[in-house]
């Protein structure tokens, strides 16, 4: 489980965003002391997952950008609506006496225009994409470890990064982040997660996971504590 606040940094380039228009995302994972991280761990396919959502967690996307031998990491990123942007990259790297290091580094990105604010859906047990329903089971429970369990209603579930499913919680106040990977094999036919949310409040819980060889995100409003 990687959860966001770490030592290192994200340095984005100005890409220049305008609403709907697919522009370069360019940007440097920074160490703690400055230097341009470049050697990566291979963790679920990848070397680096990156998240975007705007700061009322809308428009969630799961991208994997391009690592140049420069360090500087690539990807085409459309972005659908004005607003700030905050993009989070899951990462493990190398530190300098050769151990492993697994970190998020966040950064925002600006989108002129005029912002209209969606309202955060009330907490729901079930969401419908595709004509899919997606069922999750259990609530979280602040500073707490407990099981999120997903079920899908139909197909059977692919592994989709090396798993049967990618689970992105962001807490709404603060942007707290935890990006947290299944058990290895299915429990009674579906996903079950640990989560350990940060603290109380209003969480937005987004569920990748691929059918037929198809990704799709179900997402869920998530009460913790007295929120």
């Amino acid at each position: 489980m990687h959860a966001g606040g770490g030592s290192y940094g994200l340095a984005v380039e100005s890409a220049g965003f305008v609403a709907g228009v697919s522009r370069p995302l360019r940007f440097t994972v920074r160490a703690p002391d400055g230097a341009v991280v470049t050697r990566f761990e291979t963790v679920h396919d990848k070397q680096l997952h990156l998240i975007v959502l705007r700061t009322d967690l809308t428009g969630y996307q799961h991208l994997h950008p391009v690592l140049g031998p420069d360090g500087v990491w690539s990807a085409a990123l459309a972005l659908p609506s004005p607003g700030v942007w905050r993009i989070f990259a899951d990462f493990a790297t190398v530190a300098a006496d050769g151990h492993r290091v697994d970190d998020t580094a966040s950064a925002q990105v600006n989108v002129p225009g005029i912002l209209e604010p969606v309202v955060m859906p009330a907490p729901a047990s079930s969401f419908a994409v595709d004509g899919i329903e997606v069922t999750m089971e259990g609530a979280l429970r602040p500073l707490g470890t407990v099981p999120l369990v997903m079920r899908t209603s139909v197909g059977t579930l692919d592994r989709y990064l090396g798993a049967y499913g990618h689970l992105v919680v962001v807490r709404a106040d603060d942007l707290s982040y935890v990006h947290v990977h299944p058990e290895a094999e299915l429990y009674r036919g579906a996903v079950r997660f640990w989560v350990t949310a940060p603290g109380p409040g209003r969480y937005r819980a987004f569920f990748d996971f691929s059918i037929g060889g198809v990704v799709r995100t179900a997402e869920f409003t998530l009460l913790a504590g007295s929120a």
